[in-house]
């Protein structure tokens, strides 16, 4: 059997918790001592169900407004992903970002100390995404799109669209840190949703074909 969300997440470390709009006392079953409603004083962690982007949003809004997590605490939102048979909602991976004005370059939502760190499939009918209270480190000087290591952040974001595709999937999880950073780039450095759009398509097709990379595939289509 594979690991529960709360392993995965860690989430029986934090000291003081809330998890609100639980749809059933089956999900997070493992945590018995938490807050059920948001919390009046700062927590370690927030785990909230929503049904929309516009849910979504305005979580993230109360967060930050009334400042809801203490320093290093974690908010994560749990949504309906596309096609789930529980809700005829649901929130599009990609309208995240733009919805919440997510800083690309550092993966901060907009005028918060709230930074985006991880998304993991919770279950068929949900996908979890994490952000954490940490505040910004200041820049020293512009840092160039074209480093791997910008697009780290954005790695989680890959691994949810690969789920849906069984043979792409098996690669991209074997695949090394340094792959996985490349992918992420060559599809998150694009500014258009369009484009990237595009390049996750093609990104499929490469790994379903069994190469690990862009350039492993030119490489054998020129030979």
């Amino acid at each position: 059997m594979g690991k529960s969300i709360v392993e995965k997440l860690n989430l029986l470390s934090y000291s003081t918790k809330a998890i609100v709009n639980r749809p059933t006392k089956e999900y997070l079953s493992e945590i018995k001592e938490t807050q059920k409603q948001l919390p009046t004083e700062p927590v370690d962690l927030l785990f909230v169900f929503v049904e929309s982007m516009a849910g979504f949003k305005e979580i993230v809004s109360e967060v930050i407004e009334h400042q809801l997590l203490n320093k290093n605490g974690v908010l994560f939102v749990a949504y309906p992903k596309k096609g789930n048979k529980r809700y005829s909602t649901f929130v599009h991976r990609d309208e995240i970002f733009p919805t919440l004005q997510v800083d690309e370059s550092d993966g901060y939502i907009a005028n918060s100390t709230l930074k985006f760190n991880r998304m993991v499939s919770l279950d068929e009918t949900f996908t979890v995404t994490g952000m954490k209270n940490i505040e910004r480190k200041v820049k020293i000087k512009a840092v160039s799109s074209a480093r791997v290591d910008d697009y780290i952040q954005f790695i989680p974001l890959v691994e949810s669209f690969v789920e849906n595709h069984k043979e792409a999937k098996i690669l991209f999880e074997q695949l090394t840190l340094g792959y996985k950073k490349g992918w992420a780039r060559y599809i998150y450095s694009a500014k258009q949703v369009t484009t990237q759009e595009k390049r996750k398509n093609e990104m499929i097709e490469i790994l379903e074909k069994g190469f690990k990379s862009k350039e492993l595939y030119r490489a054998s289509s020129s030979s």
